[in-house]
């Protein structure tokens, strides 16, 4: 049986949102497959951990754990937008998970809509981690029109030797055993001395540094899809009679559906909304996202 360990990092009030995700985890689960799932934070409610745990019950191949960070000093991070500090978190994990040899981290605003397992066994390629790509800004690189993303940014500030291998930082497998060997840990904490104001916070920080020492192996956007896309009550009806007549979503235009920028599926109307409803719907927490 395959073992996929995955760590999420959130604070208290963002972990029903976690919950989604681990909700839609469990749905499209392989049950030849054992999923632990660690939840990194400063402070989890007793009522959330419990919530989590029942949840759970009934599937005997998912466990839950909650890893509390104490003494976590925020001034040590740069915030510029809407994003919350726990998102640095992920600066921790190849320590806080070196009994690992590999972890697969994902976003708290993310579905994933079919069957992930395959990250328990795909080959890093000697690389400190796998991820998608960015087109967003590939498209800021290639272009070359935006102030702020100029490509002087990237090289000189960032130093990356290929911006157009800028990844997104939202679903990342990470090669932990890799990544101890070169204390990367200690790597991205000295590159916030360098860089002060990341425009993208962690995930500049994590680009410049995983590329500079080893880079990352990019995988299909189908492994963390940013475009948006129309998803309607057809849509998704014709997509439950796939898994019903057992119909593989091997040729689907993505496997996790990640809703990046500000505008969240549960804040305002979008109208890729729909599939974070579906699970929604499936999660203890439904009530508290939608009352």
């Amino acid at each position: 049986m395959n073992f996929l360990p995955i760590v999420f990092t959130c604070d208290d009030a963002y972990f029903k949102y976690a919950n989604v995700v681990i909700t839609s985890i469990i749905y499209n689960q392989n049950r030849n497959c054992r999923y632990e799932i660690n939840v990194l934070s400063e402070f989890i409610s007793n009522e959330n951990m419990l919530l989590a745990r029942k949840q759970l019950e009934s599937h005997p191949n998912f466990t839950i754990n909650f890893v509390i960070l104490k003494d976590f000093d925020s001034s040590k991070f740069f915030l510029n937008s809407y994003m919350s500090i726990s998102t640095y978190y992920r600066f921790y994990i190849p320590q806080l998970f070196s009994h690992y040899d590999r972890i697969l981290y994902l976003d708290s605003d993310l579905i994933v809509d079919a069957d992930i397992s395959d990250f328990a066994s795909l080959d890093f390629d000697d690389k400190l981690a796998i991820c998608s790509p960015s087109p967003f800004i590939r498209n800021k690189v290639l272009k070359g029109d935006d102030e702020k993303f100029s490509l002087n940014y990237f090289t000189h500030v960032l130093k990356m030797p290929d911006p157009l291998q800028y990844f997104n930082a939202g679903v990342m497998l990470y090669n932990i055993k890799k990544m101890n060997e070169i204390d990367i840990t200690t790597k991205l904490f000295e590159a916030l001395e360098d860089i002060k104001e990341p425009f993208l916070q962690d995930q500049d920080i994590l680009n410049s540094v995983l590329s500079n020492n080893g880079g990352v192996k990019l995988i299909s956007s189908k492994y963390n899809m940013t475009r948006t896309f129309v998803i309607t009550a057809k849509r998704l009806f014709l997509e439950r009679l796939k898994e019903i007549f057992r119909i593989s979503k091997k040729n689907n235009w993505f496997f996790i559906y990640h809703y990046v920028g500000k505008d969240k599926p549960w804040m305002t109307k979008r109208s890729d909304g729909l599939l974070f409803v579906k699970y929604a719907k499936m999660s203890p927490f439904y009530k508290q996202i939608f009352k």
